[in-house]
């Protein structure tokens, strides 16, 4: 077989595989071909099981196959292979998955790829929200004039056309203002042109600085790449520059954080979860103190809920979620009651000294048995497809209230998870199943948290998984894969808090922008009452200093 030539995929039981294994040991070929036909087979099949169950990376398993290769030689750049960084990227993504799906049975998928979704796929203009309107009038002719075409009719007005045009424009718009100088040639007395109140007395004005946090921290393009783009349209804008810009803007959203935290550990339900993030100078601090106790780095992610609304918080440290969970609680409120904690089964998800109504998500054991279905498809798609049904039910509750959603779960859901239930058991006491394998792992997973994973069958308002939170989270995900790092703890900080209000904006529907302008523009107010400038309410804020004005 050439290298060019795929082998050809064929789906063997483990019966087929073991009676190809006893028939190749019965046979008279030589001994030594005997170990490496078998070797072969069970190398086939240990190899996709392991590389799903991330056993090891590709980049191991590449070591494996073909050695280290010779480090002491250095590639220069002209015998860089194309294809070899195209693989290599491919590795890297296929190594680090983030997308996340939830249970869907797989009668759902089908009938979704059957059934085209209907439209032409054009935005309509109302899509548009923050679009420069200009009003095209008819210069000679008004409601009531006599029609044109000298019918005896009257014109009379009717819904206006409308076009979209969409015109780029650079990220910065430089405005260079020639100022008028006249000296008196005799005393010497200088006249200069009058500057108008719009011009500004900063370089930068707080439009562009909002730009310049929501493309960091949002968009999450580094400080190096935007000032190298930057230069090439002819606007210098060194990292430097970037970075004392993006800390104001940070320093103004500073005034709200502290109410975004209060609010946020008052909250009906608390989603947590940990992510890892990178700090240089923590990292030097860990090299140069190697006995320290704690080397990890974390980024904590928030979602708190309440009827009303959902807030995002996001800090980066040393602490973990747990840690992280007890400092923000600390700040609720003794008359709010005990908060629902939606997390995983990491026991450091938990605070040390409050008490929660601890959930556990269940979408993480739904992808536990995906990730198996194609060892064992007879009772992976057994559960997926009970998980589904209990997600299918979820779905119907979307507009109903806390206790209306929990007897619709206990009628509906509950015989589901009891079933389910008794399915897992009965794999595990009829030892149909190896404990320490993969499977068994997975269904002790289940078992072990059977009381946190179905606690919205008997707690209202309980969810059913974290994946909001796991959602959120990959924002200072893609920041991690395009900056790598943070320098320092306070840079660390300063991102935590305005990824924060930023995630916070887009979860309550607000547009990030205008609220960071806003946010710059009315820092006096701010500090008087911190409550009336939140993301869901500055432009009630606003509209009262524009009537008192």
């Amino acid at each position: 077989m050439s290298g060019n030539e795929l082998p050809k995929v064929i789906d063997k039981s483990q019966a087929d595989i073991d009676a190809a294994i006893d028939a190749i040991r019965a046979s008279n070929i030589p001994a030594g071909t005997k170990d490496f036909a078998i070797s072969c087979i069970k190398l086939a099949v240990w190899l996709p099981k392991a590389l799903l169950e991330h056993k090891i990376k590709l980049s191991n398993l590449r070591k494996l196959i073909f050695g280290l290769g010779r480090r002491n030689k250095k590639k220069s750049s002209n015998d860089t292979d194309p294809s070899d960084v195209k693989n290599e990227s491919k590795d890297c993504d296929s190594l680090n998955p983030i997308e996340e799906s939830l249970p869907v049975s797989t009668e759902a998928v089908e009938a979704t790829n059957q059934v085209s979704a209907p439209g032409h796929g054009r935005l309509p203009h109302s899509a548009y929200v923050n679009t420069v309107d200009h009003q095209l009038s008819i210069p000679v002719l008004r409601s009531g004039d006599l029609c044109p075409a000298q019918c005896g009719g009257k014109l009379y007005p009717i819904e206006p056309g409308i076009l979209v045009r969409v015109k780029g424009q650079n990220l910065a718009a430089v405005h260079k203002y020639w100022i008028e100088k006249l000296r008196c040639a005799l005393c010497g007395y200088l006249v200069s042109a009058d500057i108008p109140d719009e011009v500004g007395n900063q370089k930068y004005d707080t439009t562009f600085k909002a730009l310049l946090a929501l493309q960091k921290y949002y968009v999450a393009i580094p400080f190096y790449r935007q000032a190298y783009f930057q230069s090439l349209l002819g606007v210098p804008l060194p990292t430097s520059t970037q970075w004392q810009l993006v800390e104001e803007v940070g320093g103004a959203a500073l005034l709200v954080f502290p109410t975004l935290e209060r609010l946020a550990a008052n909250g009906d339900v608390i989603h947590n979860d940990d992510s890892h993030v990178k700090i240089t100078d923590l990292i030097r601090h860990n090299r140069l103190h190697p006995n320290k106790e704690r080397t990890g780095m974390f980024t904590t992610g928030f979602i708190s809920r309440t009827n009303q609304r959902d807030i995002a918080l996001f800090y980066n440290g040393t602490s973990h979620a747990g840690e992280n969970m007890e400092r923000l609680l600390n700040k609720r409120d003794a008359h709010s009651g005990t908060v629902i904690q939606m997390c995983d089964a990491l026991s450091r998800n938990l605070p040390a000294s409050f008490k929660t109504i601890l959930c556990n998500c269940l979408s993480h054991g739904f992808r536990k048995f995906d990730d198996l279905k194609d060892f064992y498809p007879a009772q992976c798609i057994h559960v997926i497809d009970l998980i589904a049904k209990v997600y299918e039910f979820d779905e119907k509750t979307r507009e109903m209230t806390k206790l209306e959603r929990l007897a619709y779960h206990q009628a509906h859901s509950e015989p589901i998870m009891d079933q389910l239930h008794a399915y897992l058991l009965n794999l595990m006491e009829s030892k149909q199943v190896e404990p320490n394998d993969s499977l068994g792992k997975s269904i002790k997973y289940m078992l072990n948290h059977w009381h946190e994973l179905t606690q919205f069958l008997r707690i209202a308002g309980a969810p059913l998984d974290n994946n909001i939170v796991e959602r959120s989270l990959k924002i200072p995900i893609r920041g991690r894969r395009t900056w790598l790092f943070y320098k320092t703890e306070y840079g660390a900080m300063i991102g935590g808090v305005l990824t924060s209000i930023i995630y916070t904006c887009v979860l309550s529907g607000i547009n990030p922008l205008n609220y960071l302008i806003a946010l710059q523009e009315h820092k006096n107010q701010i500090v008087k009452e911190p409550e009336r400038w939140l993301p869901w309410n500055y432009q009630d804020a606003l509209a009262t200093l524009s009537l008192a004005a």
